[in-house]
């Protein structure tokens, strides 16, 4: 059987979530433990995982001597990689100044500075997530809410 016969029982998007959902465990994980350079890389982690689809933007330029082609660089060419890089920036921001406190009431303040950009870039992730359909959709109507008598009439 060649490798091209394969074709997996499940949509690939499955893979994706589950992918998706073992990141966020350990990103909650790394919040409740105050690993704060951690809880930054597994968020970066997902959003590699959330951008596969994106196009990317090769920038070439001629050789003069060979007048072969050559990759100078490749990009992410979306708007969610504007807001990545800001709030990249911020978090980056924060943290230098966490690390360059002197007083404990500095370091009580960035270290709060640094944890609010850090939850900026989750709640991001998280609504980009929602808008990709990767997120579990909100329903009114559920087995629970009948019980109280609310029937799928809205929240």
């Amino acid at each position: 059987m060649a490798v091209s016969d394969l074709i997996p029982s499940q949509d690939a998007t499955l893979g994706l979530i589950y992918r998706l959902n073992l990141l966020w465990v350990k990103t909650d994980y790394a919040v409740l433990a105050a690993k704060y350079n951690e809880w930054d890389v597994l968020l970066d982690r997902i959003y590699a995982n959330l951008l596969y689809r994106e196009d990317m933007e090769v920038i070439e330029t001629t050789d003069n001597i060979t007048g072969e082609k050559e990759i100078k660089s490749i990009e992410l060419s979306s708007k969610d990689k504007k807001i990545y890089i800001f709030l990249s920036k911020k978090i980056s921001e924060a943290k230098f100044k966490f690390n360059h406190a002197t007083s404990p009431m500095q370091k009580s303040i960035t270290r709060s500075n640094w944890y609010h950009a850090l939850q900026k870039k989750d709640i991001w992730l998280r609504k980009l997530m929602y808008k990709h359909n990767l997120y579990l959709k909100e329903q009114a109507k559920t087995p629970g809410s009948a019980l109280f008598g609310n029937f799928g009439k809205g929240k």
